[in-house]
């Protein structure tokens, strides 16, 4: 396996970004597929690399794992700032297909996060569900209306939140999972498949309960797993596995 760190330049986002990639390139043969992995707020591109194993769970695969960076944008195309879901789902893959022997077949994409790359994540899949066979979502936000009316959000990240959303902290239903999720029903397309993990000392576990819920009672293939845990890298790495088993173990 190779570890790639790649800084270029964002046509999107009019800037330097970096993107960091475990590939089997180095093996002269294509990856089997694609798994793009989302960090979350607070974090970089670097981190899931750092602080997981994620690179022995590749290797298992046969998988290349593209993990982008967008600061704290909740990947989204920010009211006050930068396009960064927009990069994430047009610019990034189009990128990477260019540099690596990906598998493009939607069939053989997957897309997951922590989070804020959880709720980044299912918003990817939910918007474009042509493009992704699964997503997963770890501790992420599903209800982010919820979140917005948090009243024991902290001033700096309401401020942060103003940038993303706009000032009257309004979620458009681009922008609502349920909204999503609901169109594209309506929509009558193929659904990805859907994994929600979260630990049941997480501040989100609340949202995540109500969200798998509701997911359970719409045709969507949804699956949802909680166990002992808080919103740390200790339940990440742990349901990291989960993640695997979730987007490969069970093709077979």
């Amino acid at each position: 396996m190779a570890h790639i760190t790649i800084d270029t330049g964002s046509p999107t986002l009019r800037m330097t970004t970096s993107i960091h990639v475990i590939s089997p390139i180095d093996s002269g043969v294509p990856s089997d597929s694609t798994l793009y992995l989302l960090h979350g707020a607070g974090d970089n591109a670097s981190t899931w690399h750092r602080l997981t194993t994620v690179e022995q769970y590749a290797a298992k695969y046969g998988c290349t794992v593209i993990m982008p960076q967008v600061n704290r944008s909740y990947y989204t195309d920010m009211e006050y700032g930068l396009d960064y879901f927009h990069y994430v789902t047009q610019e990034l893959p189009a990128f990477c297909s260019c540099l690596f022997k990906l598998n493009d077949d939607p069939q053989n994409t997957y897309i997951a996060g922590l989070s804020m790359g959880g709720y980044g994540a299912l918003k990817a899949a939910l918007t474009y569900p042509e493009r992704y066979a699964k997503a997963v979502s770890l501790s992420g936000v599903t209800d982010m209306q919820q979140r917005l009316r948090d009243p024991k959000m902290e001033p700096g990240m309401a401020r942060e939140m103003q940038a993303v959303f706009g000032t009257e902290l309004l979620v458009s239903p681009e922008q609502d999972l349920y909204a999503l999720a609901a169109q594209r029903i309506e929509d009558g397309v193929k659904l990805p498949a859907l994994l929600c993990c979260c630990g049941t000392e997480d501040p989100f576990i609340g949202m995540n309960r109500e969200f798998a819920d509701h997911m359970q009672s719409t045709p969507f293939d949804f699956k949802y797993v909680e166990g002992p845990g808080t919103h740390d890298w200790l339940f990440w790495e742990k349901h990291l596995k989960t993640t695997f088993e979730f987007l490969f173990d069970e093709k077979k």
